[in-house]
């Protein structure tokens, strides 16, 4: 084999292997654009996953307090059953519905206001605003109108318009 075949043949070699990184780079960007596509997907199942979750944990909670109830022998098995079976199934979903529905965030920021609240003073202004005498406080927004009175007539009268 001669030097000039050799080349070739090398040439030949590296085309392939040119032509294979670029069918692996198109593939990684595939398998890439394929993992950025359904990455909502995947946060959306691991929410209602979440919520799932913390609705079980909130029965097995309602479940385990009447089951305690039993064990401390305040209640028997069948006294559960029963209560077991008075439960409202419709609207306890209809309440497990709204509480999916709340923005946790928007309660978290409600609660975090509420706790900066100085209750000590909206307690004192509020028992300011028990003080008021409303009856004096509209007779002399009354008076005040009627004094008002000739003094807009005036001003109307003396206005270009």
């Amino acid at each position: 084999m001669t030097n000039e075949e050799l080349l070739q043949e090398l040439l030949k070699a590296q085309k392939k292997a040119l032509l294979y990184s670029r069918i692996a780079l198109v593939l990684v960007l595939l398998l890439i654009a394929a993992i950025a596509g359904a990455a909502p997907f995947a946060v959306k199942a691991v929410r209602a996953t979440q919520n799932s979750l913390r609705k079980v944990d909130a029965i097995s909670n309602s479940v385990n307090a009447i089951i305690g109830e039993s064990e401390t022998g305040n209640a028997s098995i069948v006294d559960t059953l029963e209560k077991l079976n008075k439960l409202d199934y419709q609207r306890l979903n209809e309440a497990m519905t709204k509480l999916d529905s709340i923005d946790l965030g928007q309660l978290n920021d409600a609660i975090s206001r509420l706790n900066n609240v100085d209750f000590n003073r909206l307690n004192s202004a509020m028992n300011s605003l028990d003080k008021v005498d409303f009856d004096r406080l509209n007779e002399a927004i009354h008076d005040l109108d009627n004094l008002m009175e000739p003094l807009n007539r005036f001003v109307k009268a003396l206005s270009p318009g």
